[in-house]
């Protein structure tokens, strides 16, 4: 990718790369493992910066994966983040002397929804790979070589790292890069390619690397933006068994357009997780979990498994269908009214795709993993008021908290207690393309949940009646 490091000294805060994360403390060689996917973010300075805000945004958002960008490889050996945080000198771990909490803050984000924390080396600067293709040609990969030293440091230091992501992008050598992959896997680090151009070299790499220590990579990070706008995982990339996840720019798309795009290539093959950059110009926004949510709901919206949209309840105008719409029986909101997100009760909801399934109804939907005090719902009721309705939200300890709520008929609103009118709009679209011109509505709901306890996710009524178009926790 064409991504320069300026963009994040000059422009924004450095954010704390945040990608796939896998837990681990011991120094023992990776293992070949199942392959999955993750939803990452990528992020530089406002995690070690300002973890007080950032790590509570980022534990709760959803992501799965937080990739800490971007390290610097010095001729000596030396490791620094971004030019302004030492990590390691003469194979030593020395960050604890600018930023002292900065291991316990990566630690914290695993208390949440991160899975795996990932250091990202390199990006478009010159000299990173250069130098670690010199210093394994000098000294080798061995235990008395400083490259092992410090990402032993490292690991001893900061047991949460996971995984380390190469972003080389301007030397690519593959026996310096396979030497040095290896060297990683033994140390107890997966390795994630982060690749633009070159198919053909990060292809050969990866082989190369995975026939010497199997499982070392086990999933590749290929952005879709900046230099790498047009590829597509779907094709030109294939790496086998290990899957790729692709990424799209927080700055130019919205979480509505990264669901739209993410969707189709799930579609197209099966893409299993994904990434954002960058995390340091939505930092303190309040839309990094309206990104994860929409990355997650696309990587699993097309499938049966439980809790994936299963009503197609909001089209463009103008547009015919025939699924039944948001009630069965050929209605469905206006997208062009609902727009792609909405805002109630200090949530923004970033809605499903217009034109598909983009709604619940009757099924189990899965919650993000953490400790919340509320639920928020958009939901409605369609072919007459849904009087008494049964929600319940399960726990990951197998208790549960059940709430009975009443749900207004999306045209004749009751006001019931805990219902809000969270949109009105003046018409619906109808299956023949028409609209219906009278005025719908989409209700708010808030349920207290225990916040002692980790959700796990929500059933839903038993009442395909009772629609849900988005949910957040708080």
């Amino acid at each position: 990718m064409t991504r320069l490091r300026f963009e994040v000294l000059w422009h924004y805060p450095m954010a704390v790369l945040f990608f796939l994360l896998l837990a681990g403390t011991a120094l023992t060689p990776i293992s070949a493992s199942a392959q999955t996917g993750y939803t990452g973010i990528f992020g530089g300075g406002p995690i070690y910066k300002n973890p007080t805000t950032t790590i509570s945004e980022l534990e709760n958002s959803g992501f799965t994966e937080v990739i800490v960008w971007s390290v610097e490889v010095s001729s000596t050996g030396d490791l620094n983040l971004n030019g302004e945080f030492p990590l390691t000198s003469a194979g030593v771990y020395v960050g604890n002397q600018t930023y002292p909490s900065f291991a316990s803050t990566l630690a914290t984000l695993k208390e949440g929804t991160v899975k795996r924390i990932t250091l990202s080396i390199g990006s478009s600067n010159v000299g990173d790979w250069q130098d670690i293709e010199a210093l394994v040609n000098a000294q080798g990969t061995g235990s008395t070589s400083i490259l092992y030293k410090d990402f032993q440091a490292l690991k001893t230091a900061i047991p949460s790292l996971d995984a380390i992501d190469f972003d080389d992008e301007n030397n690519q050598d593959s026996s310096s890069m396979t030497a040095f992959a290896v060297m990683l896997g033994n140390l107890g680090y997966h390795v994630e390619p982060d690749a633009y151009d070159n198919s053909s070299f990060w292809t050969g790499v990866v082989t190369q690397i995975n026939t010497q220590l199997a499982g070392t990579v086990d999933a590749v990070h290929l952005q879709a933006y900046a230099g790498g706008a047009g590829n597509t995982p779907c094709s030109g990339w294939n790496f086998g068994t290990v899957p790729v996840l692709p990424g799209l720019e927080a700055s130019e798309d919205t979480p509505a357009e990264v669901q739209t795009t993410m969707t189709s290539w799930h579609s197209q093959c099966n893409i299993l997780g994904g990434f954002l950059w960058l995390y340091d110009t939505i930092a303190g926004d309040n839309t990094a979990s309206q990104y994860a949510n929409a990355i997650n709901a696309a990587v699993g919206s097309t499938t049966n498994s439980t809790g994936a949209y299963n009503v197609s309840g909001v089209y463009t105008d103008g547009t015919s269908f025939t699924t039944g719409g948001l009630d069965g029986n050929g209605y469905a909101y206006s997208s062009d009214l609902l727009g792609s997100t909405v805002s109630w009760n200090g949530s923004t909801f970033t809605l499903g795709p217009a034109n598909s399934a983009d709604a619940w109804s009757s099924t189990t939907i899965p919650l993000t993993s953490g400790k919340y005090s509320t639920l928020n719902l958009l939901a409605s009721g369609v072919n007459g008021d849904q009087a008494s309705q049964t929600f319940v939200v399960n726990y990951t300890d197998g208790t549960s908290t059940t709430v009975t709520q009443s749900l207004s008929d999306w045209y004749t609103p009751q006001s019931y207690s805990g219902e809000s009118e969270a949109k009105i709009m003046a018409y619906r679209d109808t299956s023949s393309g028409g609209q219906d011109d009278r005025t719908f509505y989409l209700y708010g709901y808030s349920f207290a949940l225990n916040n002692s306890k980790t959700v796990k996710n929500l059933t839903l009524p038993n009442n395909r009646d009772v629609v849900v178009l988005g949910f957040a926790l708080q």
